[in-house]
């Protein structure tokens, strides 16, 4: 990730439709991985078909991280990047150390010029509930892509469940939709009448 991206190509269009990707570690996806309630395959394949489908079609995406609190004078440590979900020099890529992908100043500033976005990814109990939660506070259209996101497992509740609760809590902030129905409405000849992100 060494090239320079140009953001006011983002920035001069005011509807665009963004995809939001959160927290496609390594890291993520191993501990994610170890609990057997957690269907990682059909979480990725999902996040996959909407990253196909977003290229496709020209939409931006967004990949966001969490990295670990820098040391002073040291720059923040990463996880890598889940083998096939490594952003392309097209894309724009932000990095925060609390949950909420807003905590980054730049994807704040991004967001806030088209006002609505897809959103998925891994961690949706902490990183997407926060981020919906921020969305809601600014007035920006969410849509969170439930089938394309996965939750951990928690003391007493296994990663199923949890995930459940964190979408009943996401519907209080944004829509939920499955990712084929987010496709089908953002396809270029489906696109007039509709809000999704």
């Amino acid at each position: 990730m060494s090239a320079v991206i140009d953001l006011r190509a983002y920035l001069g269009e005011p509807r665009s439709r963004l995809l939001v990707l959160v927290d496609l570690q390594m890291r993520n996806y191993e501990e994610l991985a170890r609990d057997p309630y957690c269907d990682m395959g059909s979480c990725l394949e999902n996040c996959m078909a909407a990253i196909r489908h977003a290229r496709a079609h020209g939409l931006p995406i967004a990949f966001t991280r969490h990295g670990e609190e820098p040391r002073s004078g040291e720059p923040s440590a990463q996880s890598a990047w889940i083998p096939g979900f490594e952003p392309k020099r097209s894309d724009m890529v932000f990095e925060r150390q609390r949950p909420s992908c807003y905590a980054n100043r730049l994807f704040d500033n991004i967001v806030s010029q088209s006002g609505s976005f897809a959103l998925a990814g891994l961690i949706a109990d902490e990183a997407c509930l926060a981020t919906a939660i921020d969305a809601a506070h600014r007035g920006h259209h969410v849509t969170f892509l439930n089938d394309a996101a996965a939750s951990r497992g928690r003391a007493g509740a296994d990663a199923r469940s949890v995930h459940a609760i964190t979408t009943k809590a996401m519907e209080l902030f944004v829509d939920v939709r499955a990712t084929r129905r987010w496709m089908i409405a953002t396809s270029p000849s489906t696109t007039r009448g509709h809000r999704y992100g």
